[in-house]
């Protein structure tokens, strides 16, 4: 039968079609069931799969599940499991643990399977839960990281695209991610890998590890293994990264380069003594003046000559931190007695993430919006700072007269705090997780049973260096006081701090104005649990199994907010925190019955019971039908659901900042002014329109998003139906429609929709905004600008959105489908080999998300909108050749409009060749291009002890293009910055 040639063939490399996936597990146990005693030879015949309690000897079930073995996981390239899983097509992009600064869950990678985010992807380490990540994505989605798990002692990773709440409850609606370590090891090895770029010199990805076991369970009736490791990735600073970009990136960003005033301002450690400024009283407009002793004058700009500064190129945020993980596994099994084992397993793991925040801060007179942002002890008022004045007596007030009498002899003052070095800035995250899990497993007759405490858990540690603390700042700069004829406030004429000069006392005092502080996060799951396992009677078809089982858990989260930034001391860090605990319940039942010779049903019920909501049933139900020997259907129906965490359910709330944050009206009216400036034959005016266009089109502002206990768990309907083909020996066929249909889903608040928002407040127009009208009437005052204006100038009706207040809530429904496809090959070539060829992919067919009963399907469906591709694919080559195998991967990505949607494509299209309201490429206006990278790979085994690895990356050197749409403005998600890189291997067994 097609089952039994599937169990006993050769797996090629990359994702697996479940198939042939699963019969790597089976192969992989082999030896252990050969050598076992015969009265246990049916037991062991059986094995567990992944979305399914009930061992079977039959590896195909109804649920669709890929297997990536090790040598797969070298095959494609991947050196982390956030890399194999960026190699999947049902997966996609997600946080990446280098590129998470600033996001509330700085220093983690996240999976995401079918794109319906980390909280809906379940991450399970052999067979069971992992605590969640310290710090919740964006304040609000609690995930596992999967870079704390022990990537040297993995075995293989059983990827089930299928619905599974019926079988292991919360989270898994899109799917479930095992990573199942070896179960027993003997002996010693250890491998060394290094990874390095041909483009981005910094780059660099380090490990090595170290696995050590002893002990025969059959002969010595115990196994114990250790693994160590280590990994380490080099930071990436901005001076190998800023000259990197795509080429239209600096076409869209013509200050970019600029404004890092290379080769034109003052270098780093030498004295600046920055610019002074003023506005006409009469005018509005801004003018300003470099301080006295300065060497480095810019005089192009329309207010005036000013003093610049070098930018340090030692910016390590954007690019890529620096990251060491440490990873400690062990591993142990004991036989008690003939029918009993004792198993117990510990993890530990040490993250320290660390990025170089580059240029010291400058104190730069604030003469825009204020920052604004809401903290947890102020309440609904929002706090403001604003870089003050100095006064006419200050001591360090040498502007000229022409300046000082504009304002008064108020000054505004631009000038660089380098007194505290070029490393006191920038970011660091620390976590430190574990699980230890101990139990026992044994059988009564034909039945199995096993039961086992595990105990695991998260503390994650943030720690900026980048925000002012206002009693800080106002001990260096202080005491103020304030203008009593416009408001300003100013500083002390006699400040703390010393302008003009370095010194240990100055460094100190800005070390006290912008302070190291730390944001401390705890997770912990405890878990018991047990089940049992086996035959339930006689049908003619054969054997009727069953499982019957328990979970009882208690989980904690706990994030006490930094206490300076609960009390608004902490600018743009308002002490978000979170308080939250709750016991869990959870029975659960699954049987498998052969209703025919052909026709076999899969059911199972899971019950669940959370605090606060009605219990929850889960259903699922699978048929497997074998049609003949080379065919066989299979199709299943669940339900599934995901409760609402404690971090969107609990107590607290997010008190800090919104991103992003776009205002029609502002942006309007900024861009208005921008684009009659940028028509000017007036060098100053044309700068000052770069500057200003998109300016107010994407601002930060104060935001307050608030837990609700009144949220009620997402459900979903999902739906695969498929079938797998082996017409010959050679050759196999797999493919599955799937369908989830998500309701209640939780969200946060989307603060571009009215409804959502509870309460916003605006700043006044600024002084900033009346010196841009200001210059504005200048140049079209000026025949020599060259430019037709309106009679009436644009300006500005209003100030910029200040705060924004929302809170979580259930809104809304997604409904997406599609195809996965594999097919894989076998061929032998006789005296030079064999050779494997396979081709994985993902077909999606629709993505439709529902808001409200008022707007409906208003987005309409969103495959081939940006972000969206509609098929995503894997392709592979492996020529195995006496003791050199070769594999060659190659990666696709399908094209996409850059639109976000139906409505996002009225104002980003190919006729105005835009993203996200920027230019791209004329030769690629119609879209995001489809994109394909190749990794080509050469592994040595000359003998037992030795294995040398080559993989050159990237193999065509394909670089990213523009991407607007994207944090780096490139296509980085999935293709990469490094150009070609180059890994080498070399592993030793002793």
């Amino acid at each position: 039968m097609l089952t039994e040639r599937h169990r006993h063939r050769c797996i090629p490399a990359t994702p697996l079609s479940i198939a042939l996936g699963l019969a790597l597990a089976v192969v992989g146990n082999a030896g252990a069931q050969e050598a076992a005693p015969a009265a246990k030879a049916t037991e062991l015949q059986r094995i567990e799969v992944t979305g399914s309690n009930i061992r079977r000897s039959d590896v195909e079930t109804a649920s669709p599940v890929q297997v990536i073995s090790k040598q797969d996981i070298e095959n494609m390239g991947a050196r982390t499991l956030l890399q194999v899983l960026d190699n999947l097509p049902a997966a996609r992009p997600a946080q990446q643990d280098s590129r998470s600064l600033f996001t509330g869950s700085d220093g983690a990678s996240q999976a995401n399977l079918r794109g319906l985010g980390a909280q809906g992807t379940l991450v399970l380490l052999n067979g069971r839960r992992l605590s969640y990540y310290g710090a919740p994505a964006g304040f609000q989605t609690q995930f596992v990281n999967i870079d704390a798990i022990p990537a040297a002692a993995i075995e293989r990773m059983e990827v089930l695209t299928d619905g599974a709440s019926a079988v292991y409850g919360t989270d898994a609606v899109a799917g479930v991610i095992n990573v199942i370590t070896k179960r027993s090891y003997q002996g010693a090895e250890i491998n060394l890998t290094t990874d390095k770029s041909s483009r981005i010199s910094s780059y660099g990805e380090h490990q090595g590890s170290i696995t050590a076991g002893f002990g025969d369970l059959d002969e010595d009736r115990y196994n114990v293994y250790a693994s160590v490791n280590l990994y380490r990735r080099d930071a990436i600073p901005l001076s190998d990264f800023y000259d990197k970009r795509p080429s239209q990136y600096y076409v869209n960003n013509p200050n970019y380069l600029p404004n890092l005033r290379l080769g034109t301002g003052s270098k780093p450690g030498e004295f600046n003594p920055g610019s002074y400024f003023a506005f006409d009283p009469v005018t509005g407009r801004r003018v300003q003046e470099a301080a006295p002793g300065c060497n480095n004058v810019l005089t192009s700009e329309a207010a005036g000559p000013r003093c610049i500064w070098e930018t340090w190129m030692n910016n390590e945020i954007d690019a890529g931190a620096k990251s060491e993980r440490n990873t400690a596994y062990v591993n142990a099994h004991f036989l008690i007695g003939d029918s009993t084992e004792a198993f117990a397993e510990a993890t530990y793991t040490d993250i320290d993430l660390t990025a170089n925040g580059g240029t010291p801060r400058a104190y730069g007179t604030t003469t825009g919006n204020p920052t604004s942002w809401f903290s947890r002890n102020t309440g609904t008022t929002v706090n403001q700072f604003l870089y003050p004045y100095l006064g006419p007596n200050n001591e360090y007030n040498h502007a000229s007269p022409e300046l000082k009498a504009l304002m008064g002899g108020v000054v505004g003052l631009q000038y660089l705090l380098q007194d505290v070095g070029a490393n006191h800035f920038g970011q660091r995250n620390t976590d430190q997780s574990y699980r230890v899990v101990a139990g026992l497993r044994g059988d009564v007759g034909d039945w199995n049973w096993e039961t086992a405490f595990a105990t695991a858990g998260s503390h994650s540690v943030t720690y900026q260096t980048t925000n002012v603390n206002l009693a800080g700042f106002e001990k260096a700069f202080g005491p103020y006081s304030v203008d009593p004829g416009t408001g300003r406030v100013i500083i002390s004429d006699h400040p703390a701090y010393k302008f003009g000069e370095y010194s240990e006392a100055n460094a100190a005092l800005i070390r006290e104005a912008f302070p190291t502080f730390d944001i401390q996060s705890w997770t912990r799951l405890h878990t018991l649990d047990g089940k049992i396992e086996g035959p339930l009677f006689q049908m003619p078809a054969g054997e009727v199994r069953a499982a019957f089982g328990f979970n009882a858990s208690r989980e904690t989260f706990y994030t006490p907010g930094n206490p300076d930034a609960a009390n608004g001391l902490i600018t743009q860090q308002g002490g978000s925190w979170f308080d939250g605990k709750r016991n869990t319940y959870a029975l659960f039942a699954e049987t498998v019955a052969p209703l025919t010779e052909k026709l076999e049903l899969d059911a199972a019920l899971r019950v669940d019971k959370y605090p606060d909501f009605s219990a929850n049933l889960a259903p699922k139900i699978g048929l497997k039908y074998q049609m003949f020997d080379q065919l066989m259907l299979r199709g299943t129906y669940s339900t599934g659901f995901r409760a609402p965490s404690l971090a969107e359910s609990g107590n607290g709330g997010v008190f800090a900042q919104l991103g992003g944050y776009r205002d029609e009206v502002r942006c309007n009216e900024t861009n208005a002014i921008a684009n009659l400036l940028l028509q000017s034959q007036r060098g100053g005016d044309v700068d000052l329109g770069k500057t200003l266009l998109n300016s107010d089109c994407s601002r930060t502002v104060a935001r307050m998003t608030q837990p609700n206990p009144e949220l009620k768990p997402e459900k979903a309907k999902i739906t695969t139906l498929g079938f797998v083909y082996e017409p010959t020996a050679w050759l196999s066929v797999s493919a599955d429609y799937w369908f989830i249909y998500r309701t209640n889903e939780i969200v946060a608040p989307d603060y571009t929709r009215d409804e959502d928002i509870i309460s916003s407040t605006r700043s006044p127009i600024t002084e900033a905004d009346r010196a841009n009208q200001a210059a504005l009437a200048a140049m079209c005052a000026d025949p020599a600008s060259g430019v037709s204006c309106p009679g009436t100038l644009p300006g500005y009706s209003t100030g910029n959105v200040a705060s924004v207040v929302g809170q979580y809530k259930n809104r809304g429904k997604t409904l997406i489908d599609g195809f996965d496809i594999d097919a894989r090959s076998r061929f032998s070539l006789g005296e030079w080999g064999n050779l494997n060829i396979g081709v994985a992919a993902t077909i999606a067919n629709r993505n439709r998300s529902y808001l409200d009963d008022e707007s409906g399907w208003y987005y309409g469906d969103l495959v081939g909108y940006y972000n969206n591709p509609r098929l995503r694919a894997t392709l592979n080559a492996d020529w195995s050749y006496k003791q050199v195998t070769t594999s060659m991967f190659i990666n696709y990505v399908g094209g996409t409009k850059w639109a976000l949607q139906q409505i996002d494509e009225e104002d980003n299209n190919p006729q105005t060749c835009t993203a996200g309201y920027l230019p791209v490429e004329q030769s690629k206006c119609d879209g995001a291009p489809s994109w394909w990278t190749a990794n080509l790979s050469v592994a040595w085994r000359p003998d037992d002890h030795w294995n040398v690895g080559f993989t050159i990356k990237n193999l065509f050197d394909r670089l990213p293009f523009y991407d607007p749409n994207s944090f780096l403005g490139d296509s980085s998600d999935y293709a990469t910055i490094f150009g070609r890189g180059y890994s080498l291997t070399v592993g030793y067994k002793f």
